[in-house]
């Protein structure tokens, strides 16, 4: 697993557009998976003391969401 403190080059950086992009498959699929349980999405996304996640899955979630936007596939599909 990757964290989110691990020095990311300037090819791995994505616009304003496609975090928007990759922000909203994220909250869909946790809805989708969790139902509309804001405070543990909340919970889920916080940065410990160590700069890695508090929930390691949903980092994972999120690469996997940033990657799907990279590779030009819509936001909320399956």
């Amino acid at each position: 697993m990757s964290s989110p403190d691990n020095g990311d080059s300037e090819a791995d950086l994505i616009s304003t557009e496609e975090a928007f992009l990759a922000m909203t498959d994220f909250i869909w699929q946790f809805a989708q998976r969790a139902g509309d349980d804001l405070l543990t999405l909340i919970g889920d996304t916080g940065i410990e003391a160590d700069g890695g996640p508090t929930d390691p899955a949903a980092w994972e979630d999120w690469l996997a969401c940033v990657a799907r936007i990279r590779a030009g596939i819509p936001p909320r599909s399956e």
